[in-house]
């Protein structure tokens, strides 16, 4: 009775919420609501609910209750109560590799032998179907099967508070087993990672702040977001920087940290981003810096001149390379936003290159994974400002477990 109840709570969950919020926002309302619910129902729940959302496109004819029990099965790697209940024979494969559990349920799907090159049932690529708009170089299979995973906490360490940050992490270690003696030469391996020169991977659920102070010794940061640096790091020194599109500046705090002399100036089209950043800047140290409101979609945004070195539009964007974070973005989106975002972000870009000075570097940026967000827009860059790109890459995060972005450099040189 407990697991038809559960499946029974994710069904309504399914049927209830519409895309119209953040999914880990509506289940927060969800389970205020429903205080009936343990701290170990809410979790079954929400890991069956973005289970379902992981699935994107894929199995969309299923009967909702299975495929929460398919996204159950091939999102976790851990045996899980309710599916021996329900599936035992998955529960017994839920451990093995991802591709051999993919090979298993098309077997079933198929009533042939597991055969993972089958074409009936569970398609991969039908998780994420728009592989045309795909950016270049992007394995559209392997971004498929990304979503079938939370990508990792990455957190980027502030210039010299390595050593004390990776302390606090060794000294958060979870202790050795009982079977393990402390002074056992094979001792536990650290639940961190880190990644040359600044880079931490962590779990998904470690609380950054009960070790640290969020800002002032590390940046919560992805890992491909932190790939943005060597787009920053231009041949002169630079005085001064500009972050156009700047949200909850993290870019900007990178930027000072490549710079921490470099006078910042950051605009956004809502001033309570520029009001938070308040709090973010003062944490991180950055005491001095200009802001803005600015709608960049709309000229003249501005009639101060510009007198920057180094241009970051980290424009707008589907967003499209974050969603395996938040999957249900995947399952509700609709493809016309392509386009309608495609038009924001040259509308953006015609209204910043033409404000560049001579000796002047602009940096475009979307966590995006399609083409007219990124290279389509790049080309415009070029082709109507003359703007000559030295550096352009899609920044693949998909194969890292972390997010997938997209930057170009340009110069007038």
């Amino acid at each position: 009775m407990k697991f038809d109840n559960q499946l029974r709570h994710a069904t309504a969950i399914i049927a209830a919420y519409q895309g119209e919020t953040p999914l880990h926002v509506w289940l927060k309302d969800f389970f205020r609501d429903n205080k009936q619910m343990g701290s170990k129902d809410r979790r079954l729940l929400s890991n069956m609910v973005y289970g379902f959302y992981r699935l994107g496109h894929a199995l969309r004819d299923l009967p909702v209750e299975e495929r929460l029990l398919t996204g159950l099965f091939l999102c976790n790697d851990n045996p899980q109560e309710l599916l021996q209940y329900f599936k035992p024979d998955w529960n017994q494969r839920i451990t093995h590799p991802l591709q051999e559990k993919i090979a298993f349920y098309q077997g079933l799907q198929s009533g042939q032998d597991p055969d993972p090159s089958s074409d009936d049932g569970l398609r991969v690529t039908d998780i994420f179907p728009w592989k045309n708009e795909l950016s270049d170089g992007i394995d559209h299979e392997a971004f498929c099967l990304s979503f079938l995973r939370q990508p990792d906490l990455f957190l980027r360490i502030r210039p010299g508070q390595e050593t004390a940050v990776r302390q606090k992490l060794d000294q958060a270690n979870p202790s050795p087993s009982p079977q393990q003696s402390p002074s056992s030469p094979q001792q536990s391996p650290p639940f961190y990672e880190f990644i040359p020169p600044s880079s931490l991977r962590l779990p998904n659920g470690f609380k950054v702040e009960e070790y640290f102070t969020p800002d002032r010794e590390v940046v919560i940061q992805d890992y491909s977001s932190q790939q943005i640096a060597p787009f920053l790091q231009i041949p002169s020194h630079p005085n001064t920087f500009w972050d156009a599109c700047a949200a909850s500046g993290g870019k900007s705090i990178l930027a000072h940290d490549l710079y921490p002399e470099m006078k910042i100036t950051v605009s956004d089209i809502r001033e309570s981003i520029l009001r938070n950043l308040q709090q973010r800047f003062r944490q991180a140290g950055i005491k001095e810096y200009r802001s803005f409101v600015a709608d960049l979609t709309l000229a003249p945004f501005d009639n101060t001149p510009f007198p920057y070195q180094i241009i970051l539009a980290d424009a707008p964007c589907t967003g499209s390379g974050t969603w395996s974070r938040t999957p249900e973005e995947l399952y509700f989106f609709d493809p016309k936003k392509i386009l309608r975002y495609s038009e924001m972000q040259r509308t953006i870009v015609s209204h910043i290159a033409p404000r560049l000075l001579e000796d002047a570097w602009f940096v475009y940026s979307t966590c995006s994974v399609f083409k007219k967000e990124n290279e389509e827009i790049a080309a415009l860059v070029r082709e109507k400002f003359g703007l000559q790109p030295d550096r352009m890459e899609n920044i693949k995060g998909y194969d890292r477990k972390a997010d997938s972005m997209f930057a170009a450099r340009f110069s007038q040189l």
